[in-house]
């Protein structure tokens, strides 16, 4: 797959960067849509001129509808959607999570997908070709204290089987990929757990972004033609050894 044109939401930084990267490396173009617009900034002048930035709240359609007009009068036709926008998670108890910050987690995390796949993967669709990349988590499939987020990121597991089947005969292909502990901003702030988090992952280490970036490219290149609906763990080995703990913890090398 080269010279795609994809857009990207969330991707002033972390995992959509670090897509924007691939994408461009492959000789593509990259439309971003983000809040943070002088971060995004930043890349736009690392990748130039291959790379635009609109400011758009994506759980807002109205705001989506014009950054995607203003990126398609840009771009070539749009070949791919990856959606990794979101508000970082709190780990605060039940007790002492006021619904409005549930909502706010939760609206992040599902309308913020569900609307630029509303509006962009329904303009694909029309045209009878295109690639959706979702972003997931391992707490999407293994339960933790991050209550919102990880009952947002389930929730969008299940949006994207849902919308897999609803396009697969329109020609748009929409996958997930569940990430596990990645270098990004929101975890760098939490260096003192990173032992723990290491412990915790058979591999030993954190994910880089760009690692995660190259199961999204994989997703969205011709060589997933035959993948809808599924969603991909690149996690270090996080989910498969869940149970290990009780046989003792991981092999060593």
């Amino acid at each position: 797959m080269s010279g795609p044109s994809v857009i990207i939401t969330g991707g002033a930084s972390g995992i959509g960067a670090a897509t924007a990267r691939r994408v461009v490396r492959a000789g593509g173009k990259v439309g971003l849509i983000d809040l943070d617009v002088e971060r995004a900034d930043v890349l736009v002048r690392e990748l130039a001129p291959h790379v635009v930035v609109v400011r758009a709240d994506v759980t807002k359609e109205a705001e989506v509808r014009a950054a995607h007009d203003e990126l398609a009068a840009q771009l070539p036709p749009i070949d791919g959607l990856v959606n990794s926008a979101a508000v970082t998670p709190t780990s605060a108890p039940i007790e002492d999570l006021a619904p409005e910050a549930f909502d706010r987690v939760l609206n992040s995390h599902v309308t913020g997908t569900y609307v630029p796949c509303r509006v962009i993967g329904s303009a694909m669709a029309r045209r009878g070709a295109g690639a959706i990349v979702n972003l997931a988590s391992v707490l999407s499939f293994r339960s933790g204290p991050v209550l919102a987020y990880g009952a947002g990121k389930a929730g969008v597991v299940s949006l994207t089987e849902a919308l897999a089947v609803h396009w697969a005969r329109k020609g748009v292909r929409v996958n997930a990929v569940a990430p596990g502990w990645t270098e990004t901003p929101f975890i760098t702030r939490r260096r003192a757990d990173f032992d723990t988090i290491c412990a915790a992952t058979p591999m030993g280490r954190l994910l880089q972004p760009a690692e995660v970036a190259e199961v999204i490219w994989f997703l969205l290149s011709p060589a997933a033609s035959g993948m809808t609906g599924a969603t991909v763990p690149c996690d270090g080995g996080y989910i498969a050894g869940g149970a290990w703990a009780a046989y003792g913890g991981f092999p060593g090398p």
